[in-house]
């Protein structure tokens, strides 16, 4: 999405702009109703196939735990798969330490009150392999957030193009340039414990803070004077 910096209210000089220009800003907030997991497996063994093999069972065992707490497929999307060597230096030589293969999975979890108990359960099915490299929070449909924003942005515009016209003397006539822009600032979450691999029994289930996500609209606009 563009983001521009706030107008400041004046005078516009652009030929097809001349009139009173003005910026208004208007925000909604909500609560996030998806988590997006990035959670993968990552395994090393002395060859490429060994590697392959360990992160292979690994991840039939991550897919199946997703699939059991009502993960759709066409939330599952691959997004890494690496192999590579790895070494290690001794008196200066580099000497081959084995393979890692990585494969990283990008995860939407629609039902975000489950978040936690779907981390809890995909590290007990990859074990030490697992790996959770971020959990950030959205929400699926913007547009009702979008409306009440712009809603209030406009309303923002409006008030202080009165305001100016009042101020110098004018007439304020009809709207004859509008622009908008948009933005949803994404919060850090936190997890209330730490995602060790090694899983207690009977553990507590990992508790997440989605917080609020906030959709911030802006809006230009330039009113003819009459």
């Amino acid at each position: 999405m563009t983001t521009h910096a706030p107008a400041a209210a004046g005078l516009a000089s652009n030929s097809e702009q001349q009139g009173l220009s003005v910026s208004g800003e208007g925000r909604a907030s909500a609560a996030p109703d998806m988590a997006v997991l990035g959670l993968g497996v990552s395994a090393k063994a002395a060859t490429v196939k060994a590697a392959n093999n360990q992160v292979q069972e690994a991840m039939s065992d991550l897919l199946d735990s997703l699939e059991g707490n009502g993960v759709e497929e066409k939330d599952i999307q691959t997004r890494q798969f690496s192999i590579y060597p790895e070494y290690d230096y001794r008196n200066g030589e580099q000497i081959l330490t084995g393979y890692r293969i990585t494969h990283m999975l990008q995860v939407k979890v629609r039902d975000i009150d489950k978040a936690g108990e779907v981390i809890d359960d995909a590290v007990e099915a990859g074990g030490d392999l697992l790996q959770v490299q971020s959990i950030s929070f959205t929400i699926d449909d913007t547009t009702a957030l979008r409306s009440e924003a712009r809603e209030e942005a406009v309303a923002d515009a409006q008030a202080k193009a009165e305001e100016l016209a009042t101020l110098v003397g004018v007439t304020l006539g009809k709207p004859t340039y509008i622009s908008e822009s948009a933005y949803t600032p994404t919060p850090q979450p936190y997890l209330e414990r730490g995602l060790g691999f090694a899983m207690e029994e009977a553990a507590p289930v990992t508790e997440i803070s989605a917080g609020e996500l906030e959709v911030v609209v802006n809006v230009y606009i330039t009113y003819a004077i009459e």
